[in-house]
């Protein structure tokens, strides 16, 4: 039997099944609640264990496979835009800078105790129920429970705001990681997206490093690594295409660029 999808306006939810083994969306969040029944993810070609009474939060244009236990999958997948997860009011709360700190290699993940899991369960059946009734006003009432989903996550998500990062840093970071997800095929120097901003490449480093750990510069590299990693695997497109395509002007340069960082030439990283 087909598993259902309940959705409504921006968001939408189902139970978590076999037939849920790869999942990619360009515009929409996901949280992934596992109760027990998957052995691992695989995230952009990253794996990363699993554990029984888990949440994973997802950003949009993330590749996510699942690797399932022999015993069925128990769990909820809920989707929602980018919009919806903007307009939840969740300022001060750490999950609300998911996006930035995604990028700097950490899965927003929290693994909850089996009594605390089951509140989460009963929270997910509510969301199903409320987006398959027809009560007046369902998608705010909806709304409601996925932020209180959220909220009652926060304490545990392994995401950690910098004591040193302020408002202003994190919008920066924000518009920055944003540009970066538009312009990384063409734009491949910090300058470039410094001079979009109106700020120095010294000070967008600066603030970018501040806030995420990282250098500006690592964070385009790292974009367009996972693009070419995309296009290698599940793209028939030519390696010296896909080096055009990501702004390079020989496949050459490319294939130093992608043995430097990967640490294998595109060719061999291909058939794999």
């Amino acid at each position: 039997m087909q598993e259902v999808q309940e959705v409504v306006g921006d968001l939408s939810i189902r139970r978590l099944n076999r037939s849920n083994y790869q999942v990619s969306d360009p515009e929409n969040y996901l949280i992934l609640w596992v109760e027990h029944g998957v052995r691992k993810l695989i995230i952009d070609f990253e794996e990363y264990p699993t554990y029984p009474n888990s949440i994973f939060f997802l950003l949009p244009g993330r590749e996510l496979k699942l690797k399932f236990a022999c015993e069925p999958p128990q769990g909820w997948v809920l989707q929602f835009s980018r919009s919806f997860f903007r307009n939840q009011y969740l300022e001060g709360l750490n999950i609300n800078h998911a996006d930035i700190f995604m990028q700097n290699g950490e899965l927003p993940r929290i693994v909850l105790s089996p009594k605390i899991g089951q509140r989460i369960d009963s929270l997910a059946e509510m969301i199903n129920e409320v987006l398959q009734s027809q009560i007046p006003n369902r998608e705010l009432a909806a709304s409601s429970l996925v932020r209180t989903l959220l909220v009652y996550c926060d304490s545990s998500c392994n995401i950690r705001v910098s004591n040193h990062s302020n408002n202003h840093h994190m919008e920066l970071v924000t518009s920055f990681k944003n540009m970066v997800s538009q312009h990384f095929y063409t734009m491949h120097h910090v300058s470039d997206y410094a001079r979009l901003m109106n700020v120095t490449p010294k000070y967008l480093n600066q603030v970018v490093k501040t806030v995420m750990g990282v250098t500006a510069k690592s964070v385009i590299l790292e974009q367009i690594v996972i693009q070419a990693c995309r296009d290698l695997k599940f793209s028939g497109e030519s390696i010296k295409e896909i080096a055009l395509k990501l702004g390079f002007s020989e496949p050459e340069h490319f294939s130093n660029f992608f043995r430097k960082t990967v640490g294998c030439s595109p060719s061999l990283y291909r058939q794999k």
